[in-house]
């Protein structure tokens, strides 16, 4: 019979491996919302940091419980918790840290100043937590230094736990204004529980579409894990600024859009006189259609008004940014004097009409694209009649003279 893990051996793998997944992934949570100039470190100088950019800094601890309550819920967070403790006496270690060069109280109050300290747990609020109670009334100046200093000592001689008294014990070894300070500047935040909602509100916050956040998602959770995995491999901390962040994963969030919709409605308001249009008259000039060939001159029409209104809707609605359609007209007009220069520039007067022709088909097989989407035909043609329209781009020869 094989061997069996004992339960308690099971839920201590589980929890280890919750623990882990919970620091991860409110890691990622803060690469998130990175600012330019910070950066996000992961097991660095806490389980997670941010380096602001202003010499201050968070550091983070993470607490996550599989412990339930009566009602189904995570335990609540009680003024002798283990992690509690463990959290304070692991800053209290930092602050007075002699390697670091914090051995006496200036350095140590000068670090304090710039640190904020942030207890990050999925464990719920307790009405009964007095330590927390008097903290924040500490914090609001409401209650005093003494006051308080008062209650930690008596959890400490109340507490049967030697390694809680333990803990306490460090964090009451700080001098007086120093743990005042300390005190002071720590935050906690409770039931953290759901770190993949908040992840994906950052996500759809950098203007991903609603239906592309789960593959954003995806996709960066996969590559910032090979991405550390590699870097632990290689000995590297695992920290990232904002310019890095951005260089490396901006693909990521850039691929996510949703492609331009090409089949929408679309009702044409025609001119009164169709063949008073200018292109209509630069394909007539060079025998790209006959002068009375209504049923094309409306075809066309209809090409050069779809492709000039869904532009215009697109715009409205989001879907495009000015510089975009901009930089679509640009680019149209290049790979037209490109072709242009090729065909007709140089052309003899006898060859004029054949190689506008020419200039002319070989453009109307091109498929343009603009923001990641690629246009069909109709629209992609669409857009050379309204750029002939506008006096932009011909086929002619001499068409400016025309």
């Amino acid at each position: 019979m094989a061997d069996k893990k004992s339960f308690a051996e099971q839920t201590s793998a589980d929890t280890k491996e919750i623990g882990f997944h919970y620091q991860y992934y409110y890691f990622l949570y803060r690469l998130l919302n990175l600012k330019s100039g910070q950066s996000v470190g992961l097991e660095v100088k806490d389980d997670v940091h941010t380096d602001l950019n202003n010499d201050a800094q968070i550091l983070f601890q993470l607490k996550h419980t599989v412990q339930k309550n009566s009602t189904g819920d995570p335990i609540a967070l009680t003024e002798l918790d283990g992690d509690l403790w463990k959290t304070l006496h692991n800053w209290a270690k930092v602050i007075s840290d002699e390697v670091d060069g914090r051995s006496q109280k200036p350095e140590q109050i000068n670090f304090i100043k710039r640190t904020e300290f942030h207890l990050i747990t999925n464990k719920s609020e307790s009405s009964r937590n007095k330590f927390l109670e008097k903290l924040e009334a500490h914090k609001a100046t409401t209650e005093s230094f003494k006051d308080l200093h008062s209650h930690v000592k008596f959890l400490h001689s109340k507490t049967q736990d030697a390694t809680i008294k333990n803990h306490i014990g460090v964090v009451l070894a700080l001098e007086d204004d120093v743990l005042s300070l300390f005190l002071r500047k720590i935050h906690l935040e409770m039931n953290l529980a759901d770190l993949h909602s908040l992840i994906k509100i950052a996500i759809k916050e950098k203007m991903v579409p609603s239906s592309k956040v789960d593959v954003v998602f995806e996709r960066l959770d996969s590559n910032i894990r090979t991405d550390n995995y590699i870097n632990i491999k290689q000995g590297k901390k695992l920290e990232l600024d904002f310019d890095s962040f951005y260089s490396r994963y901006r693909n990521i969030f850039a691929t996510s859009r949703e492609p331009l919709q090409l089949g929408r409605p679309f009702v044409p308001a025609y001119p009164v006189d169709i063949f008073a249009q200018t292109f209509i008259k630069q394909l007539i000039a060079v025998n790209a259609m006959k002068i009375n060939d209504i049923e094309k001159a409306f075809e066309y029409t209809t090409n050069k008004l779809k492709i000039a209104r869904f532009l215009d809707d697109w715009l409205q609605s989001g879907d495009l940014v000015a510089d975009e359609v901009e930089g679509f007209h640009k680019d149209v007009k290049f790979k037209w004097r490109n072709a242009f220069e090729h065909w007709c520039e140089d052309c003899l007067d006898q060859e004029v009409i054949e190689k506008a022709k020419q200039l002319l088909y070989d453009l109307r097989k091109i498929d343009f694209s603009i923001a990641n989407s690629n246009l069909n035909t109709e629209l992609s043609n669409g857009e050379l009649y309204h750029l002939s329209d506008e006096k932009l781009i011909g086929w002619h020869r001499d068409w400016k003279t025309l």
